[in-house]
């Protein structure tokens, strides 16, 4: 009996129930399937100036999405989320509504992304919104695989119908290219340049996902005349034979080497015939695995190739937009070139992109802050370290995010601290722009294409002197909380304030004690102020 008692104790706990929740994303490459274009006879008043894009929402989830009709509210009909639990049970709530959409002769799922052209702030940065499209209705179903590696991708039931089930399986996506009415921003009236273009997926927060804070992708885009195309550093790339002859892996050599994590290589050109790109596989592609070229410049098309070792052309992608992909599924281990044509006119920029088999996300370490902090508001600074790695050796980033609890939507990126190389793993936190009050950091750590999100587990408290009852302003109201508790009258030793929850906020002279100084400045700032 004792044997069987002394088992039972030591068994394993059984894994807790947790929900399988979907996480969705705008697909940032899809962006640059765009066009400038006019607004069509569905759209009054037609014919105004405006840019049309495509828009991929992916499900990089752990669970399915599925929204189900429900009650019918007037013209409209109530939406149920079902959220699947680790169990095989799911429960369901509110998750918006379902509208008839004419022109697409069939129900939508309302409000579920909305578009943004934003400045381009001094080295890149993203500045205030200068124009904005309408929320835009769809109904979801699975038209594409995005990483068709991710469990649960081949789960059973698929979603294949704008009836009144609708949803993504993780891995898959749901795409409405720029001819579909709707989807547009008026520029009329815009000044020439650059902007970004900037998707939000589910901007209302109606779906419950695993992450509130991926919802956004932006990609540059080009308004007016292009400027002239000049050599990029990867140049002379223009035929087989000059790549062959590069060194391999060298920087700015277009001779990549054998690649097991995605590779992103921006600010490429074409002001000639064509560009090429040597790239080796070690393992055969899946379903998701891919090569992509996109750019700011909708009106330079170019086109994209991919050949054997030998040169011949294998498969391409021949848009009549600055945006094209081929897909590496199925593609054997081995060499392979990227080959990027010039259709009419020479493209100043284009990014090229190449994904191949089994990127593996990043992995990181939060060192600092693990225990409980306190930080003086604008005096001190919030020291992060950290520790990145990822499996496949690829250049990392890092960003830093603040909310007022683990898991909060209502996160605040952190300006200076955003896309830092991965390998600083330092960074002091300025605080004088933060709220006072408890906060969480949340560290991101991406490789370019699979990201990692880990957060502190203890709170930081950011605080200003004296401010007792922390509504950021000391003035005679934190007096007035002190003394409520403790009429400073009744006392000539402060040594109990020690011992109660505000000594952090009195100790002025940072010496580790609450002393007459202390509580002397304390009236000082209180009432001057």
């Amino acid at each position: 009996m004792t044997s069987i008692l002394l088992a039972l104790a030591m068994a394993p706990a059984p894994a807790p129930v947790v929900d399988l929740l979907p996480d969705i994303i705008i697909w940032e490459e899809v962006l640059y399937d765009y066009v400038i274009g006019t607004t069509m006879s569905s759209e009054p008043p037609a014919g105004r100036p405006c840019i049309r894009m495509s828009t991929a929402t992916v499900n990089i989830g752990d669970g399915r999405l599925e929204l189900r009709g429900g009650a019918i509210q007037g013209n409209a009909q109530t939406v149920l989320q079902r959220v699947f639990r680790s169990d095989n049970t799911f429960w369901d709530r509110e998750a918006g509504q379902f509208v008839y959409h004419a022109t697409h002769s069939h129900i939508h799922f309302d409000d579920w992304t909305i578009f943004r052209l934003r400045s381009v702030l001094p080295g890149g940065g993203i500045g205030p919104i200068v124009r904005e499209g309408a929320k835009t209705s769809f109904c979801i179903l699975e038209l594409r695989t995005y990483d068709g590696t991710m469990p649960g991708y081949n789960t059973a039931p698929g979603y294949s119908s704008c009836g009144q089930v609708q949803g993504l399986r993780p891995g898959r996506a749901d795409i409405y290219d720029y001819g579909l009415t709707d989807q547009y921003i008026d520029i009329t009236g815009l000044a020439n340049g650059q902007y970004w273009l900037e998707g939000t997926v589910d901007p209302e927060n109606k779906v419950l996902e695993k992450n509130e804070t991926n919802n956004t992708s932006r990609i540059l885009v080009n308004v007016g005349p292009n400027p002239t195309a000049v050599p990029d550093a990867y140049e002379e790339n223009d035929s087989v034979a000059q790549v062959n002859a590069l060194p391999v892996g060298a920087p700015n050599s277009a001779n990549l080497g054998t690649l097991s994590g995605i590779k992103v290589i921006n600010n490429l050109s074409i002001e000639d015939a064509n560009d090429f790109f040597k790239f080796t596989l070690s393992s055969t592609g899946t379903l998701g695995d891919y090569i992509s070229i996109g750019s700011p410049y909708a009106g330079a098309n170019i086109n994209l190739r991919l050949l054997n070792s030998s040169g011949t052309v294998l498969a391409s992608s021949t848009s009549s937009t600055s945006y094209d992909y081929i897909s590496l599924s199925g593609r054997a281990p081995g060499t392979y070139f990227v080959r990027v044509d010039k259709v009419t006119v020479n493209n100043p920029q284009y990014t090229l992109k190449i994904e191949p088999a089994g990127n593996q996300p990043p992995f990181i370490t939060i060192t600092s802050p693990t225990t409980d902090l306190w930080v003086e508001k604008a005096l001190e600074t919030i020291p992060a370290t950290w520790l990145c790695n990822d499996p496949e050796g690829q250049p990392k980033t890092v960003s830093l995010y603040s909310a007022p609890f683990i898991g909060s939507p209502d996160t605040e990126a952190l300006l200076s601290y955003q896309n830092m190389p991965g390998t600083n793993e330092f960074a002091n936190v300025n605080t004088a722009n933060m709220p006072v009050g408890p906060l969480h950091l949340l560290f991101r750590c991406s490789d370019g294409g699979a990201v990692t999100d880990r957060w502190t587990q203890r709170p930081v408290y950011v605080y200003r002197m004296f401010d007792l009852n922390w509504d950021d302003v000391v003035n005679h109201m934190d007096w007035h909380v002190l003394n409520l508790k403790y009429p400073m009258s009744s006392f000539t030793d402060y040594s109990f304030l020690n011992r109660y929850k505000f000594r952090r906020l009195l100790d002025h002279d940072k010496n580790g004690r609450i002393t007459w100084e202390d509580i002397d400045e304390f009236y000082e700032h209180t009432h001057d102020h």
